[in-house]
Order: structure tokens, then sequence, then C-alpha cells
């Protein structure tokens, strides 16, 4: 699950003509950071973070929404795995709310 992000990273990244070192070098990480989100090894980057991807990507509006909703989705969906629910429709709010609170 922790994959849709890193698919849509990945895409966004071949799209802009980044190798995952130029990216990492823009972003000030090291590159293995933006291989392991990207093969969802690590969760999503989030809040400042996420806005430090979305410009070193020198992404759109509507990419940077796109990203976004693919952090909060990988996030929700790998907490409610975690958990062990079921239903994932009656976590939704309470992990996004999580999400949006939690540390980078």
């Amino acid at each position: 699950m922790l994959r849709v992000f890193g698919n849509d990273l990945a895409a966004l990244r071949r799209s802009k003509g980044l190798s995952v070192g130029q990216l990492a070098t823009r972003l000030g990480c090291h590159p293995s950071y933006i291989t392991h989100v990207e093969k969802g090894r690590r969760l999503p980057p989030v809040s400042a973070r996420l806005r430090q991807l979305v410009a070193a990507l020198g992404a759109s509006d509507e990419e940077a929404a796109r990203l976004q909703q693919a952090a909060i989705w990988t996030f929700v969906m790998s907490r409610v795995e975690s958990l062990g629910y079921s239903r994932p429709e009656r976590l939704l709010s309470a992990a996004t709310q999580a999400y949006l609170h939690r540390e980078i």
C-alpha cells in the first residue's frame, strides 16, 4: 500500500527528467531517502517536507495536489492495515487527522 505515493513520486520525478540523485541534491537529502519513499519502504513525507519535495520537483499546483492526495491516502491505508481493520472507511477520518498532525 505504501507504493501509491512512491509510484506517483517516481512517475513525476521521471516526467521532470530528474534522476534520484538529482532530486536528492535539490531536496538536500541522501538518494536512499528518495529510493525508500518511491519503493514504499518509508511513509510519504508530511507538511513542510512534502512542500520542499514539491518545490524540488518544480511541480505544478495540480501535480502538487495529486502528490498530497497520494501521501494522505498512502499514510491512511498503511495505518488502517497496521491496525488490522477490515472496514477502512471507519478509520478514514481519524487516520487522516493522524497524518496531518504527525511529526516529520
